[in-house]
């Protein structure tokens, strides 16, 4: 199996919001390395919020939508927020069909 190419990047601003960039593709290859990080992220200590930013991300599929899901989880369970912003073109649809835009984005 071939990963697809793809990076996770994390930045923290001081108002405790843990910013969560995904780049590239999110497949089947890589969608448990997603579910890990999103949920890694939602437990991080004096954290408020995490939002995770797709607008470099290319695809993703149901795994992928898994990862946003345990993520999601994760930071209900701490009460913490989880936001998902900037999807667009088929990350959108993808989104919009399975009905976590109206959970997940802003």
């Amino acid at each position: 199996m071939t990963t697809s190419p793809f990076t996770i990047s994390e930045r923290e601003a001081p108002t405790g919001v843990l910013r969560v960039s995904l780049t590239g593709d999110f497949d089947v290859s890589v969608g448990d390395t997603l579910a890990r990080a999103l949920i890694e992220a939602a437990r991080r200590p004096h954290i408020d919020e995490v939002v995770v930013d797709l607008e470099h991300t290319r695809f993703i599929d149901s795994h992928a939508v898994a990862g946003l899901v345990a993520g999601y989880q994760t930071a209900r369970r701490a009460e913490r927020g989880f936001t998902v912003v900037n999807g667009r073109g088929t990350v959108q649809e993808v989104l919009d069909i399975t009905g976590l835009s109206e959970v997940l984005c802003r």
